[in-house]
C-alpha cells in the first residue's frame, strides 16, 4: 500500500514539475516543435515541383482522372506487383515457367487495363457534353461580367445535362483557388483536357488558363468553340446516317446469308444436317473457314462501332 502511494505521489510531483517547466519554457518548446515540423519543407517543395518520369507521370494522370487521385502511383504499382507474385505462386504449381510468367504478367496488367477502359468511357461520355457545357459556361461567364472564377463556380454546379464536365470543372476550381503558381494552374487546366482528350477540351483548357493568369476576356474564343461544336454535331449525325446501312448489312444480312447457305445445302443440295455440321466443325478446312468468318464478322462489328461511336469533337 505504501509503495503504491509513493508511486502515485512521485508521479504527481513529476507531473507538476514537468507542467511547470512547460509553462516556463512554453514559447521555446513550441518554436522547437515548429522547427522540427518544418525541417523538410524545402525537400518536399523540390519533390512537388520535380519532373517525374514519363511512365509515373502517365500513371498519375490516369489515377487522377479515374479515381480522383485517391490511390497514389506507388500504391498502384505495389498492388500490381503483389498481384503478379500471388498469381505466379499459384500458377507455378501446375504450369510451366513461361506460362506462369505470361499468366502472372497478364493478371498484373489487368488493373491498368480496367483503368484505361474506365478512362475511355469517361472521355466518350464527357465529349458528348461539349456543346451543352460550352454554351452553359459562356452564358454564366457573361452573366458574371467576365469573372472567370465565378463562371467556373456556377458551371461546376450545373450537373443536369453536363454532369461529367461540371464535376471536372469543380475539381479544377478547388485546385486553382489554392495556388497562385502559374505552373500549378497550367497542370490543373491540363487535367480537364486530359480527362476528355478532345480538341475542344484542349482549346477550352488553354483559354481557361489564359483567363486566370492574364485576366483575358475569352468570350470570343468560347463562341468560336461553340460554333465549331455545332458544325461537328451536324457532321456526326450525317456520319451516323451514312453508316447506318452498312451497320444493318453487317449485323443482320451477314448472319442471314450464313443461315440461308445452311438451308440451301440441306434442302436443295441434299447434304444431311449432321453431315453439314461435321464438315463445318470437325474437318480442318470447314473449321478454318468458320473461324475466319466469325473473326471477320466480329472485326466488322468492331470497326462499325468504332466509326459510329467516336468521341464528339471537331
Amino acid at each position: 500500500m505504501r509503495e503504491t502511494a509513493a508511486i502515485v505521489i512521485g508521479g504527481l510531483l513529476y507531473s507538476i514539475a514537468l507542467g511547470g517547466y512547460f509553462m516556463l519554457f512554453c514559447d521555446e518548446i513550441i518554436c522547437l516543435g515548429r522547427k522540427y515540423m518544418m525541417r523538410g519543407r524545402l525537400t518536399a517543395a523540390r519533390k512537388r515541383y520535380k519532373e517525374t518520369g514519363a511512365f509515373r507521370k502517365h500513371l498519375n494522370r490516369i489515377l487522377q482522372a479515374t479515381v480522383d487521385g485517391r490511390i497514389s502511383s506507388a500504391a498502384f504499382l505495389w498492388l500490381c506487383i503483389l498481384l503478379f507474385l500471388g498469381v505466379a505462386l499459384v500458377a507455378a504449381k501446375s504450369m510451366t515457367v513461361f506460362a506462369t510468367i505470361l499468366t502472372a504478367t497478364a493478371s498484373a496488367m489487368t488493373p491498368y487495363f480496367i483503368l484505361r477502359v474506365k478512362l475511355e468511357i469517361m472521355r466518350k461520355r464527357s465529349s458528348f457534353e461539349g456543346e451543352s457545357f460550352i454554351g452553359c459556361f459562356l452564358s454564366v461567364y457573361r452573366i458574371a461580367n467576365y469573372n472567370i472564377f465565378e463562371a467556373m463556380e456556377k458551371a461546376g454546379k450545373e450537373k443536369q445535362k453536363t454532369r461529367h464536365c461540371s464535376e471536372l470543372m469543380a475539381k479544377i476550381l478547388l485546385e486553382i483557388r489554392n495556388t497562385a503558381n502559374h505552373a500549378e494552374i497550367g497542370k490543373a487546366a491540363d487535367k480537364f483536357a486530359y480527362s476528355i482528350n478532345t480538341n475542344w477540351s484542349r482549346i477550352f483548357a488553354y483559354n481557361i488558363r489564359l483567363a486566370i493568369i492574364n485576366g483575358a476576356n475569352i468570350s470570343l474564343a468560347l463562341e468560336d468553340i461553340l460554333i465549331q461544336l455545332r458544325e461537328a454535331k451536324a457532321a456526326c449525325e450525317e456520319r451516323k446516317r451514312i453508316n447506318a446501312e452498312s451497320a444493318r448489312i453487317v449485323k443482320f444480312f451477314v448472319p442471314a446469308l450464313y443461315l440461308l447457305s445452311v438451308f440451301m445445302s440441306v434442302k436443295h443440295v441434299g447434304i444431311p444436317i449432321e453431315r453439314f455440321i461435321y464438315n463445318q466443325v470437325f474437318t480442318e478446312q470447314g473449321f478454318m473457314l468458320l473461324t475466319v468468318s466469325i473473326f471477320l464478322f466480329i472485326m466488322n462489328l468492331a470497326l462499325i462501332e468504332f466509326v459510329n461511336n467516336q468521341q464528339f469533337d471537331f
